[in-house]
C-alpha cells in the first residue's frame, strides 16, 4: 500500500524567504497565513527527466505531490496529493501551468496509460480537482511537461510527440506537432520539455542518445521543424530551459552522467524569433568548474523557472553527483543577462550559502517549477 508522506513544520529563521538559506524539505503549513496577493513559487514533485544516463525516481517511488512556497513567508501548503483520493494507483504529477488567480492544471502521468490526463484544481491547499481532459489518442506515451499559449490552448509534449488542446477540451490536429521530419530527424523519441516564444514558435528539448538537440517548431505545429541546434557535447542532453524574451536568450541547462567539461552545464543562446535559429551559445555554468570557477554545483537538473519580476532563476539539481540520483534541491539564483558574453560565471549568482529549498521527502523529484499567485 503507497503511504502518504507526513509533513513537518517548516522552521525559518528569516521573515521574508528571500533571505533564508535552510529551506528544508518535506516542510509544511497547515493553515494558509500568506495574504490573499502572495506569490508562490509551485512545485511539481513527480518523476522528472535528469539526462539520458542519470536513474531517477519513478511513479512508485517519486513524491507525488503538487505544493507551493510562499515567496514572502517562506510557509508549504500542498495543493494536490497524488497518493490520496481522488488520485488514482500509480499517479505521478508531470507538469503544472496557471490558469488564473484561482486554478491550475496539472497534467497527470500514470502507469496506466488510461489515467493519463490533465487535471483542473484549485489554487489552494488541498484544492478541489476535476478531470480537465483525457484522450486516449493524444495521451499515448510518457507525459513530460506543459504550458497555455497566447490563444488559451494548452500545449503538453509526450516522449514522441506534442499535443494541442483547446480550451473548449478539442484536439484540431493529431499531433499538433510530430517532428519526424528534417532538420530534427533522426526520430525524436523523449521530449523533456516544450518552450513558446513570444511569437508562438515552439522550442522543444530533445533528451536522448544520438538524438539529443533543440528544435524549433512554427506555431502551425507540423512535422518539419525550421531550425535544430546540437548540444555542446554528445554526453549532454537538454532538460530544462527558461525564454528571456526581453533579451531574446534562451537559457537551456544539460545533463549527463559525469562532471567533465559540458556534460552538466547551461547555456545562454540568443534567439532570432523570425527565423528560429539559436545562435551566439554562450556556456554560463559548467559542473566541470566546481568548486575552483564556480562555488555551487548543479548536477542532472530536471527544472528552472525564471521569475523575470525580480530577475531570479530557481534551479532544481540533484543534491550529488551519484548518477542513481539520491534527491534534489531548489537552488535561488540573482541572474543578470547584460554579463552573457562580457562575464559568463556571474550571470548566475547563487543566494546564500545553503538550498532554498532542501531535499526531502517532497523532492523526489523536481519535475516542473512554476511563478503564480
Amino acid at each position: 500500500m503507497k503511504q502518504r508522506f507526513l509533513d513537518v513544520i517548516l522552521v525559518c529563521t528569516s521573515v521574508v524567504i528571500a533571505g533564508c538559506d535552510a529551506g528544508g524539505g518535506s516542510s509544511s503549513s497547515s493553515s494558509s497565513s500568506a495574504a490573499v496577493s502572495d506569490r508562490y513559487l509551485y512545485v511539481a514533485s513527480g518523476i522528472c527527466h535528469s539526462g539520458t544516463g542519470n536513474t531517477t525516481f519513478t511513479a512508485a517511488t517519486s513524491s507525488n505531490i503538487v505544493y507551493r512556497l510562499s515567496l514572502t513567508t517562506g510557509a508549504r501548503e500542498v495543493v494536490a496529493d497524488y497518493w490520496s483520493a481522488p488520485s488514482l494507483a500509480g499517479d505521478s504529477p508531470a507538469s503544472i501551468v496557471n490558469i488564473d488567480s484561482d486554478y491550475m492544471y496539472i497534467l497527470v502521468e500514470s502507469a496506466t496509460a488510461a489515467n493519463r490526463r490533465i487535471d483542473k484544481v484549485e489554487k489552494l491547499p488541498a484544492g478541489g480537482r476535476t478531470n480537465f481532459y483525457n484522450n486516449a489518442a493524444a495521451f499515448t506515451t510518457v507525459m513530460r511537461d506543459m504550458y497555455i499559449d497566447g490563444a488559451s490552448n494548452i500545449i503538453f509534449s509526450k516522449s514522441a510527440a506534442i499535443e494541442l488542446v483547446t480550451a473548449a477540451q478539442t484536439r484540431p490536429q493529431n499531433p499538433y506537432i510530430n517532428p519526424t521530419g528534417a532538420p530534427c530527424t533522426p526520430a525524436v523519441t523523449l521530449i523533456s520539455k516544450v518552450v513558446p516564444l513570444s511569437n508562438g514558435k515552439v522550442v522543444f528539448l530533445h533528451s536522448n542518445t544520438a538524438q539529443n538537440k533543440i528544435g524549433v517548431f512554427a506555431a502551425a505545429g507540423g512535422t518539419a521543424c525550421q531550425t535544430s541546434t546540437a548540444p555542446p557535447n554528445a554526453a549532454s542532453f537538454p532538460t530544462a530551459a527558461f525564454y528571456d524574451a526581453a533579451n531574446l536568450k534562451l537559457i537551456v541547462a544539460y545533463s549527463g552522467n559525469a562532471t567533465t567539461t559540458d556534460l552538466n552545464s547551461i547555456y545562454a543562446y540568443t534567439v532570432n524569433e523570425t527565423t528560429g535559429v539559436l545562435s551566439g551559445a554562450q556556456k554560463i555554468y559548467d559542473a566541470a568548474n566546481y568548486p575552483a570557477t564556480q562555488n555551487f554545483l548543479l548536477y542532472g537538473v530536471s527544472e528552472m523557472v525564471y521569475d523575470s519580476t525580480n530577475s531570479v532563476v530557481y534551479i532544481a539539481t540533484a543534491i550529488s553527483t551519484a548518477t542513481t540520483v539520491v534527491n534534489y534541491a531548489i537552488e535561488k539564483f540573482t541572474y543578470t543577462p547584460s554579463l552573457i558574453g562580457v562575464t559568463n560565471t556571474s550571470v548566475l549568482t547563487r543566494v546564500g550559502s545553503t538550498p532554498f529549498y532542501n531535499y526531502g521527502n517532497d523532492t523526489k523529484c523536481i519535475s516542473k517549477m512554476m511563478i503564480a499567485d
